[in-house]
């Protein structure tokens, strides 16, 4: 019976030690592989900051680099030439000699027999005009404060005329910056001049021409170029 107990006492022992064992051996390999895993990240992290402070470097080095280059300021010649290109497209003012054209209700009353259209200015009559203008050989047209450009609108809406979306009421001047003795010349050639002379004429409707030595043309920005639609 002792020797019974005796054995198994031994196997117990033996058993606990075993299991002993076994956990010291999982938890070694657990905090080698742990200790191994942080090793792992330590050393990419270091990695990554000298990447970093590479690319610092790099970036300080091409800073430097074009800090250092002369600044060339535009030449007089491409400065002249994109003044002049801001002036036709409209983007600054625009002085010289030109033509003021007025346009204007008629001040008589309608006769019962006849047309009321006759008597006031319509946006088509202004648009023909300027679009003529501008063919051929206009430098740039305004509509009383209203600088043309290659987006503006020219609507009626009842007594009054709507430009660059701005109501304008008569007269209504056209300044038109230009040779004035070339566009006194071909607005003979007009389709519309016969017209305007004839309700002129009959009706009382204000159509007047003149040449000026000096007529100025607002300019319209850039970001209002843009936006308008």
């Amino acid at each position: 019976m002792k020797r019974a107990s005796y054995w198994i006492i031994l196997l117990l022992t033996l058993f606990i030690c075993f299991i002993l064992g076994y956990q010291r051996s999982v938890v070694a390999r657990s905090s080698y592989v742990l200790t191994s895993r942080k090793g792992q990240l330590i050393a990419q992290i270091e990695q990554k900051e000298n990447d970093l402070n590479r690319l610092k470097e790099e970036v300080q080095s091409l800073t430097e680099e074009v800090a250092s280059f002369p600044q060339v300021a535009p030449s007089t010649e491409l400065q002249v030439r994109l003044a002049e290109q801001e002036e036709k497209l409209g983007f600054s003012e625009l002085k010289g000699p030109g033509l003021i054209i007025t346009l204007a209700d008629s001040k008589q009353k309608p006769k019962p027999d006849d047309d009321p259209n006759y008597y006031i200015v319509h946006d088509w009559q202004i648009r023909n005009l300027i679009r003529f203008l501008l063919r051929v050989g206009a430098d740039g047209v305004a509509v009383n404060d209203q600088r043309i450009v290659f987006n503006s609108e020219i609507v009626c809406a009842g007594p009054i005329i709507i430009v660059n979306g701005q109501r304008l009421s008569p007269p209504y001047r056209i300044f038109v910056v230009g040779d004035p003795k070339l566009l006194q010349e071909k607005l003979e050639s007009f389709p519309d001049l016969e017209l305007l002379k004839a309700l002129r004429d009959t009706y009382g409707l204000v159509f007047q021409l003149e040449t000026s030595p000096s007529v100025s043309l607002p300019g319209r920005p850039v970001e209002v170029l843009m936006s308008a639609k």
